[in-house]
């Protein structure tokens, strides 16, 4: 009893902390060795207590991955699918970020990669930036767009 009541009291710190997932807090009440029943009655009254919420949880990590980290739609949503959270609150989490935004978001990590590229063959050149967006987790589409009018300014530069 006294282990629940300390895993309960330290998940709720967490929570209050920072957003956390019904997957995270699995995993973290891993250490506390409690038997199935004592994880089931804390993920309920974290529940219950709104200590977590997987919309404020998605809304939360697509604005911040999106805007900080420079993630692209794919990544995000592979990432969310692989906490467990819901395809209908992942797709709404993502329609929070306008496609204005993601757009703009792909044109500043392109242009802040392509002075790292060495000034090799151009080809060359087009295809590290396409991997580097795509592995970003942006559309295919997007990418070969973006970079392409990037690399055609980036010649009126030369």
């Amino acid at each position: 009893m006294e282990k629940s009541l300390n895993a309960l009291s330290a998940m709720q710190r967490i929570c209050s902390v920072r957003e956390c997932c019904r997957s995270e807090i699995l995993n973290k009440l891993k250490r506390y060795s409690l038997t199935l029943e004592e994880v089931d009655k804390i993920i309920k009254s974290l529940e219950e207590d709104k200590f977590f919420d997987h919309n404020r949880y998605a809304q939360s990590f697509v604005r911040d991955k999106s805007s900080l980290s420079g993630w692209g739609p794919a990544k995000i949503r592979w990432s969310l699918r692989s906490k467990a959270i819901e395809d209908e609150i992942i797709e709404s989490a993502m329609s929070t970020i306008t496609p204005l935004q993601r757009e703009e978001k792909l044109n500043s990590i392109l242009e802040r990669k392509l002075p790292t590229l060495k000034k090799e063959d151009r080809e060359k050149m087009r295809a590290k930036l396409i991997r580097f967006a795509l592995s970003r987790g942006f559309e295919y589409e997007k990418v070969l767009s973006a970079v392409n009018r990037l690399l055609a300014n980036f010649a009126a530069i030369d």
